[in-house]
């Protein structure tokens, strides 16, 4: 077995936690109070940004193993990684938001 595919199984590995954290955050979120529904909501979108940019790691990992990545365009592989860099700036600049609204009430 070769490094890369140890990388593989990693990624998917991270990708289900990040995924199945997310859904247990957004679980427990109905039993808390309301500030705490804010915050690991916050928490759940975090996660699930994490697992995007997991997603593209792991995309990248796989077509660099297979020998695809050369035949990605520029485009698509900069559409990746906007989609990854966005989905990342986005849910934690949405759970600083939400950390320095619940630090001011």
């Amino acid at each position: 077995m070769t490094v890369q595919f140890f990388i593989v199984v990693l990624g998917v590995a991270t990708v289900l936690l990040s995924c199945w954290a997310a859904h247990k955050f957004h679980v427990i979120r109905n039993r808390r109070s309301k500030d705490s529904r804010r915050l690991s909501t916050a928490i759940t979108l975090q996660l699930l940004g994490e697992a995007v940019i997991g997603m593209g790691t792991l995309a990248f990992s796989i077509a660099a193993a297979t020998g695809w990545l050369h035949d990605w365009s520029d485009n698509l592989q900069s559409c990746i990684r906007f989609i990854m860099f966005f989905c990342t700036s986005s849910t934690t600049y949405h759970l600083l938001r939400t950390s320095v609204t619940l630090e001011g009430e």
